[in-house]
Formats: structure tokens, sequence, C-alpha cells
């Protein structure tokens, strides 16, 4: 009886050492869920910042920048004003006033790409330039309205 066992495990034995593992969940040998490899990440060098900025962005740090720029140059000249200056300060104003009108500009050039749109019953909106703070404050009165009525 002992020798049977023993031929049983040698049998049994020998089959582990001819056969391979089985695979596990993630190295399975069908195509759909054969794991590929992790591509390598891009590593991040420290550096600066990416500046992609919108137009209006770009106007209001130019404005920034030579308003600080020439109320520097001013203050370090005992405040006198310059040519330097009186340059820096109207550029500083034409890119707020950039500013202001960008808005405008802008709506014009959509206006003319929304007529020639397959929609031509649609008429656009208007809006003022306070519209989205109109806006606002209408739905922070009917937020309050909303809790007062539940009694919140």
């Amino acid at each position: 009886m002992p020798n049977r066992y023993e031929r049983e495990i040698e049998e049994i034995l020998r089959n582990l050492e001819t056969t391979e593992p089985k695979p596990g969940f993630g190295q399975r040998v069908g195509k759909r869920l054969r794991r590929r490899p992790d591509p390598r990440r891009k590593v991040r060098r420290r550096g600066f910042p990416a500046l992609n900025f919108k137009t209006s962005e770009w106007l209001i740090v130019v404005a920034v920048v030579t308003a600080l720029i020439s109320g520097g140059y001013a203050y370090a000249n005992n405040g006198n004003a310059t040519v330097v200056t009186g340059i820096l300060t109207i550029v500083g104003a034409i890119c707020l006033l950039l500013l202001v009108l960008l808005p405008f500009l802008l709506r014009s050039r959509s206006r003319q790409s929304t007529q020639s749109s397959r929609y031509g019953n649609v008429t656009p909106m208007r809006s003022n330039p306070l519209s989205s703070i109109a806006t606002r404050w209408n739905l922070f009165l009917l937020k309050m309205r909303y809790r007062r009525k539940n009694g919140r």
C-alpha cells in the first residue's frame, strides 16, 4: 500500500514539472484579456508652466505689467513722469480699452458665422455686458426663495 501512495505522489510531481503553471488573472492568453505593458509615462520636468492664455487674459497681463513698470520707473525718477512712463501708460490704456471692446468685436464675428448655419429661423439672444451678472443675481434669488420655502 505505501508503494502505491509513493508512486501516485511521484506521478503528481512529474506532472507538475512538465506542465506550466496556470496563468494568473492579468496574464490570460486571449488577445482581449492580455495585459499590455504600461507605456513609459513622460517624466514631467520642473520648469515654467505653459502660458496658454486667451486674448483677454493676455491683455490683462500686459496692462498690469506695463502699469507696474511705468509706476516703478516713475518712482525711480523721484515721481517725475517721462516719455517712457507716458508710452507705457498709453500701452496699458490701449490694452484695457481692447479688453472692454473685445466681447463686442467677437460677437459681431460670431453673428456672421451663425447666419450661415442651417438653422436660419433661430434668432440669437441679445445680451448686454451685465447679462451674466443679472443671471447670477436671479439664480441667487431663486435659491434663497427655495430655501425659505423648504425651511432650510
